[in-house]
């Protein structure tokens, strides 16, 4: 066993990434989404270990849109893997939340897609931008889960609950994507969640709707309910002007009130002494792990041509 420097954990992991053929800046940002969060669980290097036969089939650019509006995104991931697909979705849901408070992107991918749990990455990344998210994600050799990201101070509140189905809140904003994004023009929650349902302790719309789409995503969807393979993430701004009410107060009583259901909740002073114990300590990491997770990241500096294969003096005095 040998100890790593965060720095070197999350280097080793982007270049990785860059080595498999991820370009302008992806190798960094899919290396930070495997490698970064995992450090507060303590998963070091072992996810990208797990995965470094597979990242060569990698391929953002295989990610297409097939439909959108001002506040939903539908993405084909097409043989991709989740992770693949959620840096984007980051960025898209982010933009039309601080435009329009809300941000909805609905991504299929791969049916065998093992990396579902690695996408509360997208919630923690969404919650550091300032917004509240929630990742329902479905498929593949992962078990069903939501993650709920909440901006606090020093580090984002994160909240699991792991399913033995896709939760119903899945189910509901699959629907509202399959019904065609472009033709609807109402916020996608409001969609599927404001009519209906149980009643709620708030007073607002807006705390009403996030309260249904909280409850809903925490609960198994019926027999009935059709979600594919993949994973959907909201983002709100709770700043902005089309939200009525404390949307951040009915995210706390939520989490509080849920620690029963929850599978497992991230404090941010809990996140924050682990960061500082794996900065001070560095991060355990088995010698073979590394050696295999340096032998592909040094690829980068070193990639294969024709001359490493004729000698160091190639062409010098030709």
């Amino acid at each position: 066993m040998i100890r790593l420097a965060v720095r070197e954990v999350l280097e080793l992991a982007e270049r990785c990434f860059t080595a498999a053929g991820s370009r302008g800046g992806r190798g960094g940002a899919a290396g930070g989404a495997v490698g970064g969060p995992n450090l507060s669980r303590g998963g070091g290097l072992g996810p990208p270990h797990a995965r470094l036969s597979e990242l060569p089939g990698w391929d953002p650019d295989a990610l297409t849109t097939t439909d959108r509006s001002e506040f939903v995104w539908v993405v084909d991931g097409s043989t991709q893997p989740g992770l693949v697909a959620s840096t984007p979705a980051v960025d898209l849901a982010s933009a039309a939340a601080t435009h329009h408070g809300a941000g909805v992107v609905h991504t299929r991918t791969a049916p065998g897609d093992d990396t579902v749990p690695t996408l509360g990455h997208a919630a923690y990344a969404a919650a550091e931008r300032g917004l509240l998210s929630v990742v329902l994600a479905t498929g593949g050799a992962g078990t069903p889960r939501t993650v709920i990201g909440r901006p606090d101070d020093p580090h984002p509140i994160l909240a699991e609950r792991e399913l033995d189905a896709p939760s119903a809140g899945h189910a509901a904003l699959a629907s509202v994507a399959r019904a065609g994004a472009h033709d609807r023009r109402d916020n996608p929650l409001t969609q599927a969640f404001f009519t209906g349902g149980s009643e709620t302790e708030y007073g607002t719309a807006g705390e009403r709707l996030l309260d249904r789409l909280l409850r809903h995503s925490i609960v198994p969807s019926g027999p009935d309910s059709r979600v594919d393979p993949g994973f959907t993430l909201v983002c709100l701004d709770p700043d902005h002007s089309r939200h009525s009410g404390d949307l951040r107060r009915v995210v706390d009583r939520f989490v509080d009130g849920q620690q029963t259901a929850l599978t497992r909740t991230f404090q941010p002073a809990a996140i924050r002494d682990r960061a500082e114990t794996a900065l001070d300590e560095g991060i355990a990491v088995e010698e073979s792990v590394w050696r295999d997770i340096f032998d592909r990241s040094s690829e980068v500096l070193a990639p294969e041509f024709e001359g490493s294969y004729r000698g160091a003096g190639f062409n010098i005095n030709e």
